[in-house]
């Protein structure tokens, strides 16, 4: 067999570029900061090359990899992964159990609202397989977190050509029909919105979720601040808006079931904005040809083809 170095200097060298910090990596690895750097030093004196930056004395930045590193990383990565799903399989079986596990991961409003029941939907049809979903707000590391697919939110203009556009947003005022019991069609003037309390989503560079790009596009002068109320999240705008407390601005095609059930309706019929982002979908490398992977991926764009079909007809 070609020579393998030890497992614990290979483990060594990926936890410290995946951390970017031998101090971090000692805490993951439960060992002296001192054990780590003797590890790696070992591994570069063995290959006989450099596999990483070190940061100068005083310096803040973070332990990168040279170009050699980066290919030991990855495939150490790949390899702990494969070793990872063999002993799940055989642990499994040990148990005397035949389910396979399937692990999903997405953002939190994407993972509530959306996906979380379309996955128990896809599981009821797959009683061979445990389906996971685990609520991500960054984008994770697919193959040393064991996520098999994950739904990433990127901007609109970003292009990364090894992902696989799912969805995109389109944004638009929704409410309980409670509250617009007296206007059970929408509000016929838009000027009618200063009525109303506004519910609005802290965002970061994302105009089409706050009332005074609406207000500037609708003509309605400032945006009354007394009237809004600001959520840190959009889960808790949109539950306020369910509860009659007020008009949101609903990103579509995440409150799709609340529309569908009539606990949300359009407060504009009509008009809308794009989205500043997209839901694309990411792979682990091996789980790319896994065919429940695969089953579920189509399963996903179907839902997403009819979410987008349906908003457009409402």
């Amino acid at each position: 067999m070609p020579y393998i170095p030890p497992l614990t200097a290979l483990r060594s060298l990926e936890a410290v570029l995946r951390l970017g910090s031998f101090g971090r990596a000692a805490e993951e690895l439960n060992v002296s900061k001192s054990a780590i750097s003797h590890q790696v030093k070992a591994l570069e004196e063995n290959l006989g090359v450099a596999l990483v930056v070190r940061p100068s004395t005083g310096e803040t930045r973070r332990t990168t990899a040279t170009p050699e590193g980066r290919r030991l990383q990855e495939a150490v990565e790949l390899a702990l992964g494969q070793l990872g799903n063999v002993c799940e399989d055989i642990k499994a079986g040990s148990r005397k159990t035949k389910r396979r596990r399937l692990i999903v991961s997405a953002n939190g409003s994407f993972s509530s609202l959306w996906l979380a029941p379309r996955i128990a939907s896809f599981a009821a049809l797959q009683p061979g397989v445990e389906v996971h979903v685990r609520a991500v707000e960054a984008a994770p590391n697919l193959e040393t977190e064991r996520i098999d697919l994950a739904v990433i939110r990127i901007r609109r203009a970003t292009e990364l050509p090894t992902d696989e556009f799912l969805t995109g947003e389109r944004v638009f005022p929704v409410a309980s029909p409670v509250l617009l019991k007296d206007q059970p069609s929408g509000l016929a003037d838009p000027a009618d919105l200063m009525k109303f309390p506004l519910l609005q989503e802290e965002h970061s560079g994302t105009p089409e979720i706050d009332w005074s790009t609406w207000f500037d596009r609708l003509g309605l002068g400032p945006v009354p601040s007394e009237r809004i109320t600001r959520f840190s999240g959009f889960n808790l705008a949109v539950g306020a808006a369910i509860a009659g407390g007020g008009i949101a601005l609903g990103r579509s095609p995440l409150i799709d079931f609340e529309m569908a059930s009539g606990r949300l309706v359009r407060v504009l019929p009509g008009l809308e904005q794009p989205g500043s982002w997209n839901f694309v979908l990411r792979y682990n490398r091996q789980s790319r040809i896994d065919p429940i992977v695969r089953k579920l991926v189509v399963f996903l764009h179907q839902q997403a083809d009819a979410s987008r079909k349906w908003t457009a007809d409402t």
